[in-house]
């Protein structure tokens, strides 16, 4: 299969992405390993803000990552940002599908889903391994 680049004209750092993915796999962990259930809200914060109304500069996962970066001089890795919003739209449909079913009393089944949210943003933080940018260049938009 044939892509063409760029898929979108919006462009953002992988290593921005990469830290950011790293912060969300630990608020998963607090998440389905404690009883701070709240902290779900973060994350939906967080993809709401990035993948629905492209406020980069609202993340609070993004100011940190940027700043860490900057502390060890990491040069950026600039990539097409369109399959990125793609995750993070998919990461807001599903951290509320987890707040979702912990609401109607499946608090286990509630941790499985979280559990694989952060099994994917693991790979994304450790391997940068990004299922849903993979999805993404499959799908036709119009």
């Amino acid at each position: 299969m044939t892509q063409s680049c760029p898929i979108s004209f919006l462009k953002t750092d992988e290593n921005v992405a990469r830290l950011n993915a790293g912060l969300t796999t630990i608020l998963i962990s607090v998440y389905v390993f404690t009883e701070v259930k709240w902290i779900i809200f973060i994350l939906m914060y967080e993809f709401l803000i990035k993948g629905i109304f492209l406020q980069e500069k609202l993340s609070i996962f993004t100011l940190f990552s940027k700043n860490i970066l900057k502390i060890f001089k990491v040069s950026p890795k600039i990539v097409d940002a369109g399959p990125k919003i793609f995750a993070a739209r998919l990461g807001f449909i599903f951290t509320m599908f987890i707040f979702g079913v912990y609401l109607a009393g499946m608090e286990k089944i509630s941790d499985v889903l979280a559990g694989i949210l952060g099994f994917f943003a693991g790979l994304e933080a450790i391997f940068g391994f990004c299922i849903a940018c993979k999805i993404y260049p499959l799908l036709k938009f119009s």
